[in-house]
């Protein structure tokens, strides 16, 4: 029960004064009122935020792609993902550098990359959403032209041999 409504609880008895009271100093007139502008604005915050990254998916466009969780190509240790889109779905790899790698297909969305993965050794498949991230402007190096990125990893712009390889080999079996 909200301050308002206790108040006015507790003092219905005893006279109306305090009710004309509230509602000539706008407590009770302004507190619905604000609520509903402030919810109004997230929504409209929230829909322009839907409809920008919308349009930047676009931007990511049919192609092949490499991210990496090191910025640089080929780390021991390190995971990365070499994907295809096309027409907003993707087809693509998770991999270590040498070791295996584990085939996955999806779809991208205003707010994240939905995939299932293929477990390499008995086939069965896992769901796994990465999320979609603006990248600054100022952050992204001048041969990179890509606006969204995924989050948690780094794009990088040169597809190796053994990239394409990997990438081939899920798309065959797709």
């Amino acid at each position: 029960m909200s301050f308002v409504q206790k108040f006015l609880f507790s003092h219905t008895h005893y006279s109306l004064l305090p009710l004309s009271i509230l509602i000539s100093l706008g407590i009770i007139n302004n507190c619905p009122v604000q609520a509903v502008e402030k919810n109004f604005n997230l929504n409209q915050l929230i829909a322009s935020e839907e409809i920008s990254l919308s349009q930047n998916i676009a931007k990511i466009g049919d192609g092949v792609y490499l991210y990496g969780r090191s910025p640089k190509p080929e780390v021991f240790g390190q995971e990365y993902l070499v994907f295809k889109v096309q027409q907003g779905k993707v087809v693509g790899a998770f991999y270590m550098p040498r070791s295996e790698f584990s085939c996955f297909s999806g779809s991208l969305n205003p707010r994240q990359m939905n995939v299932s993965i293929t477990d390499p050794y008995d086939g069965t498949k896992h769901d796994y959403a990465i999320a979609l991230e603006a990248v600054s402007p100022l952050a992204a190096n001048s041969s990179n032209s890509q606006e969204i990125g995924l989050e948690g990893y780094h794009r990088l712009n040169t597809i190796s041999e053994n990239d394409q390889r990997i990438l081939n080999t899920c798309l065959s079996e797709n």
